[in-house]
């Protein structure tokens, strides 16, 4: 089964619109969030780096001792604060949140990002890593306002989008010139396997060690069989060879 999980990102209150709006201003890491304006960069820098630090702090006290139906729970908890109704009382509300400190930098970080919300400017934490991103989406304690953390989430939630759009393209070569999708199950657990643990549990317990499982079997669904056995009496191999036929969509050998 082709499988990657949305559970934390598809969420009903994000709109069709903004998840699906491509993120185009990509800047390095180190680099002052957009808006930061006339503020120097190593004032933003060490702002954003001390913010960062104090978030992560404070969630990794709050999370002690979750286990992983604990911890995906606190996490959709936090993405439901994120995704927020973008009506015009929730918007105002969410505009008037300072962040922590208030100082120059976070003022103007926490401004760049109510302009994204509103669609008025890019997405100040563009080239942030998935830790980054992960540490300010999931910070409850008030070191960053909502509009800073909904756009952490849209800047990782369009990265996973990118990367999926790009997986699901190579498994359907794969799978249409070898039968098999086992480099598609191991490029989808070598991702999992660097996604931050607040983004892993939103995924299955087990998801790492199904997916090991699929990769150790390296199913070939032409012939319905393991590893390079031949094609097995009423496999889509035979089936199509009996009709004369070379391939078959991925999607409808995994709807058989």
């Amino acid at each position: 089964m082709m499988y990657i999980s949305t559970a934390g990102i598809q969420r009903g209150a994000l709109s069709a619109a903004e998840g699906s709006k491509p993120s185009s201003d990509k800047v390095q890491a180190t680099q002052a969030p957009a808006g930061a304006g006339a503020v120097a960069d190593d004032v933003v820098i060490s702002t954003l780096a001390g913010r960062l630090a104090k978030a992560s702090e404070a969630t990794s006290a709050t999370i002690r001792g979750f286990d992983h139906a604990a911890l995906g729970a606190w996490v959709n908890g936090n993405t439901d604060d994120i995704l927020y109704p973008l009506d015009a009382e929730h918007k105002a509300a969410a505009a008037k949140q300072l962040p922590q400190p208030n100082d120059a930098a976070s003022a103007k970080s926490a401004a760049a990002a109510t302009a994204y919300v509103d669609r008025k400017g890019p997405n100040p934490f563009a080239g942030l890593s998935r830790e980054q991103l992960s540490a300010i989406s999931n910070d409850d304690s008030g070191t960053f306002t909502v509009n800073e953390r909904r756009a952490a989430f849209m800047q990782a939630y369009q990265e996973e989008e990118a990367w999926r759009t790009q997986v699901v393209a190579q498994a359907m070569h794969e799978y249409n010139t070898t039968g098999k999708t086992t480099n598609f199950f191991k490029s989808v657990l070598a991702h999992f396997n660097t996604l931050p643990r607040l983004e892993q549990s939103q995924y299955p317990a087990n998801y790492a060690s199904d997916l090991e499982d699929k990769i150790k079997l390296d199913f070939n669904y032409f012939n319905h069989a393991a590893g390079n056995g031949g094609p097995t009496p009423g496999s889509l191999a035979d089936l199509l060879k009996n009709q004369g036929k070379k391939t078959a969509d991925l999607f409808d050998l995994l709807s058989r």
